[in-house]
């Protein structure tokens, strides 16, 4: 693609990729080995189980799930993967799930008689089993029993045209649910419900993503805010695997992964980019630690990049104000109206970044954030740049000359009398930009 042709954009990343044959492959997060140890219990479990996987909205439960349900595959395990949110088509659980079941597992056994009975147990089963969180029209009290002992028979019957179903497909069916979080307060607690006693069945786990304060909250709604949420959810589940919160150095790389994968500025955006990857450091220290956070930092970066014929500076630009932006609102404000200049704004990468003692990397940043164009304009001859240098900031002879170094290399990477002001920098950013 030419630098006159427009750029096609992709405001979303890509989704999360799995490989068949390398579940971990993408796995930025280090996140192989609990994901080996879940698989081994479900592996292992005798008879029926529930687990829940559970992190706060965005720290990558989705991601989890894809993988542990890729690596039992790969050992041999049947799974199915039910995206609540996504598949609830009728509103009905127990319908919606195993329609994603025989979906999946269409031509590995059958599956007509667990639909049949699926469909007989169906709506008449809500209230008996949500204890009044759903509850179908109240039946008549002579015929309380008979409806009883009926929808005993229906259960009874779908467990069992299940249970064979999972001895045909080898004694074990790993169903994973993933955005329980996302659906409405009586579809998420029925769809816990429905798991917990209708797929009660040997052989069969269930593994669910869940945030659990959002789902305490559709507890509440049902129940009142004076319910024991945690109690309540441990009704439900057998096993709770807690998500770390990633260190600062995963969220770097799996933001220059996002970033790698966006834009077509690679070189600029690598691993071994010095710069790049100390900026992104600390947008990820302050970008709110999640990982939909972090995804949201890369759309954005992936809207402002490449600006055609700017493919090296506009970059290292763009990244150092977005760091401002996310680190220092204030300081960003004054910068982009010129009620400052760079070397304020100098002062807070130099405040952030005072752990790294290595002059070259101390001077590798000051020097891109001195060729910022804002209201000061850096001179090209040494001597200068070392005295003022010298006279802005609080370093020495050497890292003043380093610093030097670093800048001259940068004006060869392009015209700066050609490149944009800092007010369509600042435009072009703000187009973009979360609140």
């Amino acid at each position: 693609m030419s630098d006159s042709q427009p750029r096609p954009t992709d405001l979303r990343p890509p989704d999360f990729d799995v490989a068949e044959g390398d579940p971990f492959g993408s796995d930025r997060l280090n996140r192989k080995e609990s994901v080996e140890s879940l698989s081994s219990v479900i592996q292992n479990a005798d008879g029926p189980l529930v687990v829940s996987v559970e992190g706060a909205y965005g720290t990558g439960k989705s991601s989890y799930l894809r993988m542990c349900a890729a690596h039992l595959r790969q050992l041999g395990a049947r799974t199915v993967e039910f995206n609540a949110w996504q598949q609830g088509q009728t509103g009905r659980p127990l319908i919606d799930m195993v329609a994603a079941l025989a979906a999946d597992l269409h031509g590995k056994g059958s599956w007509e008689r667990v639909k049949t009975t699926a469909k007989q147990v169906g709506w008449r089963t809500a209230g008996y089993l949500t204890r009044g969180i759903v509850a179908p029209n109240e039946p008549d009290d002579s015929s309380m029993f008979d409806e009883w002992i009926d929808i005993e028979t229906n259960v009874s019957e779908f467990k069992e045209s299940l249970h064979a179903q999972v001895q045909e497909c080898g004694g074990k069916l790993v169903i994973f649910v993933d955005e329980l979080d996302r659906c409405e307060p009586i579809y998420a607690l029925d769809l816990l419900n429905k798991a917990r006693h209708l797929f009660d069945v040997p052989g069969v786990v269930i593994v669910f993503g869940i945030n659990r304060a959002e789902l305490g909250h559709a507890v509440e709604t049902q129940y009142g805010p004076d319910c024991d949420v945690d109690g309540y959810l441990r009704r439900f589940v057998d096993l709770s695997i807690q998500l770390r919160q990633p260190t600062t150095e995963e969220w770097v790389t799996c933001l220059t992964g996002i970033c790698e994968g966006l834009s077509d500025c690679s070189p600029t955006l690598s691993d071994g980019e010095l710069v790049t990857r100390k900026l992104l450091t600390l947008l990820a220290d302050n970008c709110g630690g999640r990982l939909r956070d972090v995804e949201q930092v890369a759309r954005h970066v992936n809207m402002l990049l490449p600006l055609p014929n700017y493919r090296q500076l506009w970059p290292r630009w763009v990244i150092c104000l977005l760091t401002l932006r996310y680190v220092d609102r204030g300081r960003y404000e004054r910068f982009v109206t010129g009620a400052t200049d760079e070397w304020e704004v100098l002062q807070v990468f130099r405040k952030h970044l005072l752990r790294d003692d290595v002059v070259s990397h101390r001077a590798l940043m000051d020097a891109v954030v001195l060729s910022l164009p804002g209201e000061c304009r850096m001179p090209y001859v040494e001597d200068e740049f070392v005295d003022l240098y010298l006279r802005r900031t609080d370093g020495d002879q050497l890292d003043a000359q380093e610093a030097f170094r670093h800048f001259d290399r940068i004006l060869d990477l392009g015209d700066f009398g050609a490149m944009p002001s800092l007010e369509v920098v600042h435009r072009t950013i703000e187009i973009a930009a979360p609140n």
